[in-house]
């Protein structure tokens, strides 16, 4: 054997092994739930969003879901996705997969301005309606848009290496939906759901988010060029298919400075200047203080955390709030053919101590596998499902200071209003505090925070 190189020995696995393997694979924390495996969550305004894009009255319908990390934005904006795509096309755009997978560089998307968005929609955009809807564009069109790219090349040498068609294929884009074909009637459908624009994920050569770049403002020269530019293929897959675009853009909501939060959302309005409908997520720090006010031609609206805390006995999984029951059901969505691995009793406890937030829910289930398959178990206990709770807890309770103990002590004592202090938004950011649902919202600390850190008072 060469040094330095090991093999491991796959031994193989019993049947309930192959289950929690499959367990392990099923949920996955960063993905949102695929449309067999989502539950409609009544608090969520997806229906809403989805019956106003209907609606031919009015110009473009412009939309922002704001959450905190985790509270499942990005499931219910392909929810919104596939629903629209079934009277339109939709072109979706996951700046997440891209600056991650396709730029290798995640910490840009915190950097990215709005200039460098409306320029990857216009890829987008371009690559799904040749590659997916059999849009055929004109020379003139392709040429605007290559040479409104090319101004924002590093140097003037570097100019040459605008090639629209490698980088329109390498964004990380979906599509669905159909278009009409001229006046025949019939129509080129993608297919069900949504489907990636490009099969293989390649790497994007543009530089985008970096570090040091002057921001450039709406009334850039260059910056009109490009917004005319995108606007320009925008307006001409509506008009010659007679149709009406939708745009999805998920990922702004990982955005987490708050200079760059006001510059995206309240100093630019290149967003809301894409003459289409858009449908987006945004970061949850827009909803506090008068950020979400100054928000340019989007309708906000909010996703809050699945309301798993019963407010007269705050404290106790049992019964808990009403989105336990959501929990239940997103675990059995995934799991109806492999039997019940965790008792109910069990899968409210995690439901409880999630918060109510999707992803930490998902991934708590996540944890379970791992330990249980070691010990081949056909349903976890309670001692592991205790051990997947401390891992987070002490995850959360991470950085806790005296004044970050104060401010949610206060809360304990009027949930329905947030204390009036500066560290509030950043324990928000954080999920140290989170927003439930109503008639208005209302706030509570992490569940997991109770368990040592903010225990009952005696007597």
């Amino acid at each position: 054997m060469r040094p330095g190189v090991y093999t491991v020995a796959v031994t193989e696995q019993t049947r309930e092994q192959k289950i929690w393997a499959t367990v392990y694979e099923r949920f996955d924390p960063e993905k949102p739930a695929d449309k067999p495996w989502r539950v409609e969550r009544k608090y969520s305004p997806a229906k809403e969003i989805v019956r106003e894009l209907a609606r031919p009255m009015g110009g473009h319908k412009r939309f922002m879901i704001l959450g905190g990390l985790g509270s499942g934005k990005s499931t219910e904006l392909m929810g919104i996705a596939e629903a629209r795509s079934e009277s339109g096309p939709v072109v979706f755009l996951d700046l997440v997969e891209h600056f991650e997978q396709r730029l290798g560089d995640i910490a840009a998307l915190d950097r990215v301005q709005p200039w460098e968005v409306v320029l990857l929609v216009g890829l987008g955009v371009f690559a799904a309606a040749e590659e997916r809807f059999g849009h055929k564009w004109d020379k003139q069109l392709r040429q605007g848009l290559e040479a409104a790219g090319r101004n924002f090349a590093e140097d003037k040498g570097n100019k040459g290496e605008f090639d629209l068609a490698k980088l329109a294929s390498s964004v990380a884009a979906l599509a669905g939906g159909a278009l009409t074909v001229g006046t025949s009637g019939t129509g080129a459908l993608v297919g069900a759901g949504l489907v990636a624009v490009s099969e293989v994920a390649k790497s994007f050569q543009f530089k985008i988010g970096i570090p040091g770049r002057t921001p450039r403002s709406d009334q850039d020269q260059a910056v009109r060029q490009l917004l005319e530019a995108v606007n320009a293929l925008i307006g001409d897959l509506q008009s010659r298919h007679a149709t009406r675009l939708t745009v999805f853009v998920d990922g702004l909501d990982r955005v987490k400075k708050r200079a760059q939060t006001e510059a995206m959302f309240v100093d630019s309005s290149l967003l809301g200047s894409l003459e289409c409908d858009v449908v987006l997520t945004g970061p949850m720090a827009l909803h506090w203080g008068s950020l979400r006010k100054q928000v340019r031609q989007f309708t906000t609206k909010i996703l809050t955390n699945a309301p798993v805390i019963d407010r007269d006995d705050p404290r106790s999984w049992e019964p808990g709030g009403r989105g336990i029951d959501l929990c239940v059901e997103v675990f059995r969505r995934r799991t109806d053919d492999l039997g019940g691995m965790v008792a109910e009793p069990l899968l409210r406890k995690l439901a409880y101590y999630s918060g109510g937030r999707m992803r930490e829910f998902v991934r708590l289930i996540r944890e379970l596998s791992g330990p249980a398959w070691d010990d081949g178990l056909e349903q976890v206990n309670e001692a592991i499902v205790d051990r997947a709770l401390d891992n987070l807890r002490e995850e959360t309770e991470a950085g806790l200071t005296q004044k970050h103990l104060d401010v949610l002590r206060r809360l304990l004592d009027n949930p329905d209003v947030l204390p009036d202090d500066g560290v509030v938004a950043e324990m928000l950011d954080l999920c140290l505090i989170l927003p439930y649902p109503n008639e208005s919202e209302w706030f509570f600390p992490h569940p997991l925070l109770l368990k040592i850190k903010l225990p009952k008072a005696s007597g």
